[in-house]
């Protein structure tokens, strides 16, 4: 019988299942394709006994790929000095991970991932198995790669086939190009594409006719465009029946804490209207595509209940928006989901955010990269400062936790941005911080790179890390790169302002290692009175009331309010009194003054938490 073996390899996270060959499995089943699926991350991770660090590099961009290069090139590119692990320091490491520690334990990872693919070439029955597939995004490449190389020169019969983030447009042309022992590689979604060209291979025939394979055909690369997207509804369950298995033989100790991963939509809606200026996610699939919420109901409740699990990960780039008058309220009432994990814009209301956590959220990304509304215009987020610290309060409020990080280095920034960042910090230190103050990263197919020249941007290239695991000229570095350098035409000091936030973000960030964090909440009492309790200042801790109209206008501005809004909720007169918006300008003066409030244009938050529970307060308050 012939089968298709479809293979996940390491620096893909033993964290969650690849929901990619898991739906493929189920499409090739569809057909009567037998298929499985081959989790080789979850074995290199057991392998090399190292699951802390493996779990690092893989939430790291490219670096684990050159733990892999010396396999999948020759002698003397291992004695190069091109291969230096120094080149992927800057900006790819965090700074936590540099050193001589760090480059040790990758020197061990090398010296194993010889003696791990001998494993794998002498352990898997690849005599069962015709078409061997890679799935391959961000750092896969290279180690399937390797593999890859091995089995076709073992069993030159085999169909070897590439997919998935790092095979679009000319980066899978490239892959064809320069790895000869590649046969097809799929460009865009292989839902359509992957079956029929297994189907008509089968049949005695090249992928001919098929969108989105490419394939190599009397020593010529034939290029078909991108694959054809499929209705979402029509598509099967994914089957992770592998994955468990491989966690059970492997990784038994993840069984009791990973989620399955789902897929609910493709594409983005808020790209389709402003694609945001550094997202190189969808590539030229930008239209959005969604279940609908009854069929992502019942798929999230037959496969938890198939595999034991009350966790889902979404990989959605972005929730669609009916869903949190359709599923999300629907698991809420189901209550059968421990945790959800999906994105979403920042811009969500109070509502919308206690939906998600009824429903099981407890954290997901906002995307939210700014707190500064100049550079979020910049970046094309549509959103503002404002919009953005009031989601972290709400956050805050029904226990969410965002992850999130801020981004630098736009071209045309302005300095003075950050500088206000940085005065911003203190004021909002009970909110949860970012993970990281971070340079942008040029991503191929983002609109940064994309129209580069209009940005200010010179000399694009592969980013340098490529160069330390890749023998190859520049020209073929740019064609295979998923991530870019540039010189900026107009330079900019930018460590003399991005120092500075970051000093304030590591303030932030040491004072949420403290069982409790700082807080900013407000008490309701009788009589219309507030009381905020404030520690924001380290070590210190103090009590504010506002009575009366002070009172009633903070309570107000729980969520963004204009002024205009306010006069008419505190006055209750259509007729504009001008002493009346003296006495209210005041106060909201005053509130901004101690630190209470933002204001942005003629816009007006309160910064105060209205906790689910009250927490407890010192005595001495």
């Amino acid at each position: 019988m012939k089968k298709v073996l479809l293979l996940s390899m390491p620096f893909s996270s033993v964290r969650y299942p690849s929901a990619a060959l898991s739906l493929l499995k189920s499409l090739l089943g569809r057909e009567g394709v037998s298929c499985d699926v081959g989790y080789l991350n979850i074995f290199f991770q057991a392998y090399t006994g190292l699951p802390d660090v493996y779990e690092a590099i893989a939430d790291l961009i490219m670096v684990g790929e050159w733990v892999f290069s010396d396999e999948l090139f020759n002698e003397k590119w291992a004695q190069s000095d091109r291969r230096r692990i120094e080149a992927l320091e800057a900006p790819l490491l965090p700074t936590r991970f540099r050193g001589k520690g760090f480059n040790e334990m990758m020197g061990d990872l090398r010296t194993m991932a010889g003696s791990f693919l001998k494993e794998c070439m002498d352990k898997i029955k690849w005599e069962n198995y015709h078409v061997i597939g890679f799935t391959s995004v961000f750092s896969q490449h290279v180690s399937s790669l390797a593999l890859a190389r091995r089995i076709k020169e073992r069993w030159p019969e085999k169909i070897i086939a590439f997919g998935g983030a790092n095979c679009e447009e000319e980066m899978g042309r490239a892959l064809l190009r320069l790895f000869p022992f590649v046969d097809w590689v799929f460009n865009g979604e292989a839902d359509l594409s992957l079956p029929q060209a297994i189907l008509q291979w089968y049949a005695g025939k090249p992928p001919e006719g098929i969108p989105g394979v490419a394939y190599r055909h009397d020593g010529k690369i034939i290029e078909q465009d991108s694959g054809r997207s499929p209705e979402m509804d029509t598509l099967p369950y994914p089957d992770f029946d592998d994955y468990f298995m491989a966690l059970k033989k492997w990784a038994p100790a993840y069984l009791q804490s990973v989620p399955v991963s789902l897929e609910f939509s493709r594409g983005c809606w808020w790209g389709k209207k402003s694609q945001c200026t550094f997202c190189g996610l969808n590539c030229k699939t930008l239209n959005f595509r969604r279940k609908s919420p009854r069929r992502a109901e019942d798929e999230i409740k037959t496969l938890t209940a198939r595999y034991k699990v009350d966790k889902v990960i979404l990989t959605d780039s972005i929730i669609d928006m009916s869903f949190f008058k359709t599923l999300l309220p629907a698991l809420a009432d189901w209550g059968g989901l421990e945790e959800l994990f999906l994105e979403a814009r920042a811009n969500l209301n109070r509502e919308q955010v206690r939906i998600l956590r009824s429903a099981g959220v407890k954290s997901f990304q906002p995307g939210i990269e700014s707190l500064d509304s100049e550079i979020l215009k910049l970046m094309h987020k549509g959103t503002t400062l404002l919009q953005n610290v009031q989601f972290l309060k709400w956050a805050r409020e029904f226990g969410v936790l965002p992850t999130w990080n801020l981004l630098y280095g736009f071209p045309g920034e302005n300095a003075e941005a950050y500088q206000r960042m940085a005065l911003l910090v203190p004021s909002i230190v009970h909110l949860c911080p970012p993970m990281d103050v971070s340079p942008v990263l040029l991503v191929r197919f983002s609109p940064l790179f994309e129209q580069s020249r209009e940005w200010g941007l010179k000399n694009v290239k592969a980013h340098a890390g490529y160069r330390s695991f890749y023998p190859f000229d520049q020209e073929d570095l740019n064609a295979l790169a998923h991530f870019f350098d540039y010189d900026l035409i107009k330079k900019e000091n930018v460590p003399s302002y991005i120092n500075p936030l970051k000093q304030q973000v590591a303030i932030w960030k040491e004072s949420w290692k403290h069982p409790e964090p700082p807080f900013l909440t407000l008490d309701r009492q009788s009589g219309g009175k507030v009381v905020i309790y404030d520690s924001r200042s380290l070590g210190q801790s103090h009590r504010v009331e506002l009575e009366g109209e002070m009172a009633k206008v903070y309570l107000s501005c729980d969520s963004i309010q204009p002024f205009d809004a306010l006069v008419k909720q505190i006055d209750k007169k259509e007729v504009k009194n001008s002493s009346n918006d003296d006495q209210l300008r005041h106060h909201l003066d005053e509130l901004i003054a101690q630190r209470l409030m933002l204001q942005e244009d003629a816009h007006y938050l309160s910064l105060a938490m209205r906790p689910e529970r009250k927490m407890e307060v010192s005595e001495e308050w």
